[in-house]
């Protein structure tokens, strides 16, 4: 029980991602089958279809930055030395922290902001846009805390921006 509940805190974004994007594949399948194969659409899915997006999306961004899995243009810092490598990955972490933190600012504003309701489920608008909020807070957090392990342990932050990807290639080429 213990080791679950820690888990699901260590994976809560990849757990609520998972959620909503089967949620949405599953109302769009249905939705679809409705419509063409029993002729009777419902209003509904749509607007969930809708909720469940804009939640995966800013959810799943959140833990796709917590696993390093967001493009990027390497090419450059790659072939720098590793202090310089160190220090420039520190620098953006360090850009990232503020510009996540303003991005969360902002989504909190937004959201505060919102007086309308959805037309089928008369949701606040104010639940769907904390999705963009709790998304930024959780990149802030990471960005924080990987920071912070770059001058904990350098080899280990510096680590995790090598891709996986690179070292299956190498091992192809040399069989």
């Amino acid at each position: 029980m213990k080791k679950a509940l820690i888990w699901c805190l260590k994976n809560w974004e990849e757990g609520i991602a998972a959620i909503m994007l089967s949620a949405m594949t599953i109302t769009a399948i249905f939705n679809v089958f409705t419509r063409y194969v029993l002729q009777h659409p419902f209003t509904w899915a749509e607007e969930l279809e809708c909720i469940c997006l804009v939640w995966s999306t800013f959810i799943g961004a959140a833990a796709a930055y917590k696993r390093n899995l967001h493009y990027g243009m390497d090419f450059l810092v790659d072939h720098l030395p590793f202090g310089a490598k160190l220090v420039l990955r520190r620098l953006i972490t360090f850009i990232c922290i503020f510009l996540f933190a303003y991005l969360t600012y902002l989504a909190f504003l937004f959201m505060m902001a919102a007086y309308k309701t959805t037309s089928f489920f008369r949701l606040s608008y104010r639940y769907i846009d904390l999705a963009a909020v709790l998304g930024f807070a959780s990149v802030t957090i990471y960005s924080i805390i990987y920071f912070v392990e770059s001058f904990i342990d350098p080899e280990g932050y510096i680590a995790r921006y090598v891709p996986d990807y690179e070292e299956a290639q190498e091992g192809d080429i040399s069989e």
